[in-house]
């Protein structure tokens, strides 16, 4: 399994880089923005060019695009560059036909009011960041079978540095401004990214289609719509989630003639909440299923070693996961704090966003899963189960959002409702393709170790400033943990540090 642990940690380190500089975006977000409704039409705004990249270029087309590209890449190189050719060619051709349908739907609206009229600008000025972020996705799928992870784990980074730049250069006193300025950064660094993946691809990638490969992007079509399907459920719940969130802002604060049980702000919080969770989900759980899924192609037909490298990869998954799920919820308030306190954003502001983090935080390891486990299905050519599952999870999310939130949970009950909806998909999928996980027992134990120890932390430095207290508590976990399981989860410690 060397090649899986090695390009697992070269995709980590790299990501991680992308996701301090998130942060830092995020940091700068909040201060400039706070939680209130504009902060809400934003982060609206800007989840749907999001939403197209994760169903379509890292999830729909290059899920599909992957499997069969290495495949090729195997047996005839050539073919494989005539393939690469058309499929990405229709796939981001379609693509921009959609956008381009959406633009013309924006321009003929005429909203009423600060927040929908802020939201149809918002969205006018992204929107054409969804195909080209879906094509580094599909360049970064080709780069990826050749074994290069490095460019297209780096590249959100681009995109994280040019939101700040776009935001500390907008109008001082105007966060109105300040987020369209920010929506024109968008667009440069989509342009940015995709010229730096097409310098790093060299050696000719492409060649001219031939009516065989025309026939194969057909079949790519096909494949994308279930695959997508399939990988979409994290997405369409947060995208649910986001809706839910946003209806004060959007709307008012009623819904029927009924009082609306979220207030503004609930997106903004919801926003900033997923940027914390998803930064272990995105540097460890997507940074191993990125690197695993090449590998898992190509030993389809080989069922000893997928299985072999399937466990490997969800132990790995969970050695992150699992201490990450638990860690999170002890560092909820002083990382919040520590983050984006300051500017707009106030110490009142905080106890909500660390609230959203404590039912976000149990689901980590599930998510972390989930994406090694769709990924090894469709490896095997497996794509109407992870449809069919899917949708089930959506469903039941929806239907519980739409409950819960009538409790006092209120918006708490979207990361609560996601968390669950993560577990369920998670076992299920492993029950489908009968998966082991390496390490459980280590692993567990290894995080119960943990767990008394970073509450110790938090408790003992409890009234210090909140960057020391979650830093020492995060630091605390990771020792901890890390010698914990170097004795007790030897074999997954092993593929993390050694790539064995």
């Amino acid at each position: 399994m060397s090649n899986l642990g090695g390009s697992s940690r070269v995709v980590s380190i790299l990501t991680l880089g992308s996701r301090c500089t998130g942060l830092l975006r995020d940091a700068v977000f909040a201060r400039s923005f706070g939680v209130g409704g504009a902060a809400d039409i934003f982060f609206l705004a800007f989840q749907i060019p999001n939403l197209f990249r994760r169903l379509f270029g890292e999830g729909a087309l290059s899920a599909a695009f992957l499997p069969m590209y290495a495949e090729r890449h195997q047996q005839d190189r050539l073919s494989a560059a005539r393939f690469a050719a058309a499929g990405i060619s229709a796939g981001i051709g379609l693509l921009t036909v959609v956008i381009a349908l959406l633009e013309l739907v924006l321009f003929s609206l005429q909203p009423e009011g600060e927040h929908p009229t802020l939201a149809v600008e918002l969205l006018q000025i992204v929107l054409p960041y969804a195909p080209m972020v879906c094509l580094v996705a599909l360049l970064g799928a080709v780069l990826q079978v050749r074994g290069r992870f490095a460019p297209t784990a780096a590249a959100p980074a681009i995109l994280n540095v040019a939101l700040v730049v776009g935001v500390l250069t907008g109008p001082d006193g105007d966060p109105t401004a300040r987020m369209h300025s920010a929506a024109w950064a968008v667009l440069v660094a989509g342009v940015l990214q995709v010229l730096w993946s097409v310098a790093v691809l060299g050696d000719q990638p492409f060649a001219k289609p031939n009516r065989k490969a025309w026939d194969e992007a057909k079949l790519l079509a096909k494949r994308a719509v279930p695959v997508g399907m399939g990988l979409s459920v994290l997405q369409v719940n947060i995208l649910t989630d986001t809706l839910l969130a946003s209806w004060p802002a959007l709307f008012g604060a009623t819904i029927f003639g009924f009082v609306y049980p979220l207030e503004e702000g609930a997106n903004t919080a919801l926003s900033l909440a997923s940027r914390l969770y998803q930064f272990p989900l995105g540097v460890f759980g997507i940074a191993v299923a990125t690197a695993a899924f090449p590998r898992l192609s190509q030993t389809k037909d080989q069922t000893q070693e997928f299985q072999d490298t399937l466990r490997t990869a969800l132990g790995m998954a969970l050695f992150v996961g699992l201490p990450a799920s638990i860690g999170l919820c002890v560092v909820a308030t002083p990382m919040v704090r520590a983050v984006f306190e300051g500017g707009l954003f106030s110490s009142n502001d905080a106890p909500r966003v660390a609230r959203l983090l404590w039912t976000y935080g149990p689901g980590i390891w599930a998510m972390s899963c989930v994406h090694v486990l769709v990924r090894a299905c469709y490896a095997k050519g497996d794509r109407r189960g992870p449809v069919r599952i899917g949708m089930a999870v959506v469903g039941t999310n929806l239907l519980l959002n739409l409950i819960l939130i009538w409790t006092p949970l209120e918006e708490a009950a979207l990361g609560l409702t996601t968390s669950v909806g993560s577990a369920i998909q998670c076992v299920w999928l492993s029950r489908r393709l009968g998966a082991r996980f390496a390490g459980v027992l280590g692993i567990v134990a290894s995080t119960a170790i943990m767990l008394p120890c970073i509450l110790g932390i938090s408790w003992v430095l409890r009234d210090t400033v909140p960057w020391v207290r979650a830093l020492a508590i995060v630091t605390t976990g990771a020792i901890v943990f890390a010698t914990a399981a170097r004795y007790l989860a030897s074999e997954v410690w092993s593929a993390w540090t050694k790539g064995s």
